[in-house]
């Protein structure tokens, strides 16, 4: 792959292992889906019978509107989720290494972000995320359509 033009401000043993951005993002993923349980409860919207792989249109929307809001909003004004300040890794433009702006961080969550909508666990969700393990920067396809990197957090100087 050709180098790019710029240079990044990011060196690579700056650049989060995998292994941290999967329990980061085990533990967002388990906060929204205790918020979208809680916003399902008081909407009182019924879950319904069935095998629990399918659920009610009503809360696929609320989870896609919740998980929009919390990456999105987390990720433009703070550079990390809460998944990502407790494992200690945050998301950063790959060219100046400043937080995404509103829409960067929206097209980082849009490029995964609509495969919640659909049921079960998504090829293409796998393909978008695995796509790091394979990146020499380890970069998502969200990632880089995004032009983010997620790297290990800095302390405050």
């Amino acid at each position: 792959m050709p180098e790019p033009e710029w240079e990044s401000p990011i060196v690579d043993d700056e650049i989060a292992e995998p292994w941290r951005r999967l329990v980061g993002f085990v533990i967002d993923w388990t906060i929204l889906v205790l918020i979208t349980l809680i916003l399902v409860s008081v909407l009182g919207i019924d879950l319904g019978e069935g095998d629990g792989l399918r659920l009610p249109a009503s809360v696929l929307i609320i989870q896609g509107l919740v998980a929009a809001v919390y990456y999105v909003g987390f990720t433009a004004s703070r550079g990390q989720t809460p998944g990502k300040m407790l494992i200690g890794i945050r998301v950063e433009m790959e060219r100046t290494g400043q937080i995404p702006g509103l829409g960067s961080s929206v097209l980082r969550w849009v490029v995964p972000g609509v495969f919640v909508f659909l049921p079960g666990i998504s090829v293409a969700a796998a393909v978008i995320y695995g796509w790091l393990l394979f990146d020499s920067r380890r970069r998502g396809l969200h990632d880089k359509a995004a032009r983010t990197v997620v790297v290990q957090a800095r302390r405050p100087e």
